[in-house]
């Protein structure tokens, strides 16, 4: 007999959900997470019978792939406490086949999600232990063709999701009605549907496995009480009664099963996190060993670097820079001492022309006083021998030759004297040079209005 269960949930960043791996595992697919930077690898799962993606008309086409579609979806929420997809289990009729289960899930979901601007990710289960299932993933934005909008808050409505529910039931019925089926579910509670009947809880697997170990558990405990009494109504329930609590039973086993199924992929996405903690771990030490080895190594190398630097400069590197700044102030000093010498070379320089220009004067001035004293001297000794001669009476070939000579001595003289001239003309400026050649033309024009021939 069918069975009813419809269960809504929201994924939430603060509880440590991720849209990526809810559609991983729903899927049995290998997905990377962008957000949090992990692989969520649900390919080993064999229960995964169908999958695939339902976009609207307006949707991005890169959207039909699951793992860009999801990724997105996380990119478009800032929060830390966001709420970034909803997700239904559906428990799906054993009374319809596979390609009927893929027919009506299709349908339902056009209908009820992707019409109304959800883009959907549907996925059937089935391990064919009687509990064929669907699930199904919705987005919470509006989509554009340029990627997620604005998030709909009308899609969070108790009467909306009251209506999906109803919706199921109506379209699983219409299915049955067309196989000429008496079989039909109901939304409904059992007060609502006028069944005098006290509903039972939902146990939960883990209230089974503390009563397996042998626990106690209030749910469990609370469960069996509501049985006993509802068997205490009746001993001899009507065929009407017996199908209903064959079906309500089926409802708990359904429900079981989807609680199974979703501590099951607890249980994965909880190995999945170890797993990558794990080798998260592993990376980590390797690096702490790489860091501690890089740390020896900087210990060797500073020191042969220190016995390096002491060999080669003969201070220890603590010393160095008092050393550096010890050498530029005697640099600093040495460039002043350089710019003060370059400063007075000009003047030395000039210094040295001065009295290199004065030792030469004096050494020509020198050498031609000692040849002209010679010179006079000689040419007194001539006037005296021509004076004595001419005392005697009349001049001798002796007398003249002695007369030319002494010519000759003047005009050697003469020379000696201008060339001593020309020296220190030479060492003179050129206003100066031109100032004394006049002095010296007024002064020969005098001497030779004064000079008197020499008798022969």
């Amino acid at each position: 007999m069918a069975i009813y269960h419809l269960h809504a949930d929201i994924v939430r960043r603060s509880r440590g959900h991720s849209s990526v791996a809810a559609a991983a595992y729903r899927a049995g697919e290998k997905m990377y997470d962008e957000r949090t930077g992990e692989w969520h690898d649900y390919t080993r799962k064999s229960d995964v019978t169908h999958s695939e993606i339902m976009l609207p008309a307006n949707s991005p086409p890169e959207f039909a792939n699951r793992a860009t579609l999801w990724n997105a979806a996380e990119k478009a929420e800032k929060r830390k406490d966001s709420q970034v997809a909803r997700i239904f289990d559906i428990a799906l009729p054993i009374e319809l086949d596979y390609e009927e289960h893929i027919e009506l899930s299709r349908e339902y979901v056009q209908e009820n999600f992707v019409n109304h601007g959800m883009c959907a990710d549907i996925a059937i289960h089935d391990n064919r232990n009687g509990n064929p299932h669907l699930h199904v993933t919705l987005t919470m934005r509006h989509v554009t063709k340029e990627g997620f909008g604005n998030k709909n808050t009308g899609w969070n409505q108790t009467q909306l999701l009251e209506q999906w529910r109803e919706n199921w039931a109506m379209i699983c019925n219409d299915k049955f009605q067309g196989k000429g089926l008496e079989t039909r579910i109901d939304h409904r509670t059992l007060e609502a549907q006028g069944i005098d009947r006290e509903p039972t809880i939902h146990v939960g697997p883990v209230s089974k496995h503390m009563e397996a170990r042998g626990l106690e558990s209030d749910r469990a405990q609370i469960n069996r009480e509501i049985i006993a009494r509802n068997e205490a109504r009746s001993h001899e329930p009507t065929p009407e009664e017996t199908a209903e609590y064959i079906h309500e039973l089926r409802q708990v086993l359904v429900i079981v099963s989807c609680e199974t199924s979703v501590i099951n992929r607890k249980i994965s996405d909880i190995e999945a996190s170890i797993n990558s903690i794990r080798i998260k771990a592993e990376v980590m030490e390797q690096r702490a060993d790489e860091i501690q080895r890089m740390k020896a190594q900087r210990i060797e190398l500073h020191a042969r670097a220190e016995a390096y630097f002491l060999r080669e400069y003969r201070i220890p590197p603590a010393e160095a820079p008092h050393e550096i700044r010890r050498l530029e102030h005697d640099m600093a000093d040495k460039e002043q001492a350089k710019s003060r010498l370059q400063a007075s070379l000009p003047a030395l320089l000039a210094d040295k022309s001065m009295f290199k220009h004065e030792y030469h004067k004096q050494k020509l001035l020198a050498d031609i006083h000692r040849d002209r004293q010679k010179i006079l001297e000689r040419l007194e000794q001539l006037e005296r021998e021509t004076q004595r001669n001419r005392a005697k009476g009349k001049p001798s070939r002796r007398e003249i030759l002695a007369d030319l000579e002494r010519r000759r001595i003047a005009h050697t003289l003469e020379t000696l004297q201008v060339h001593e001239f020309e020296a220190i003309l030479s060492e003179l400026s050129p206003g100066k040079a031109k100032e004394i050649l006049a002095q010296k033309e007024r002064i020969k024009g005098i001497e030779k209005e004064n000079e008197l021939t020499p008798s022969l």
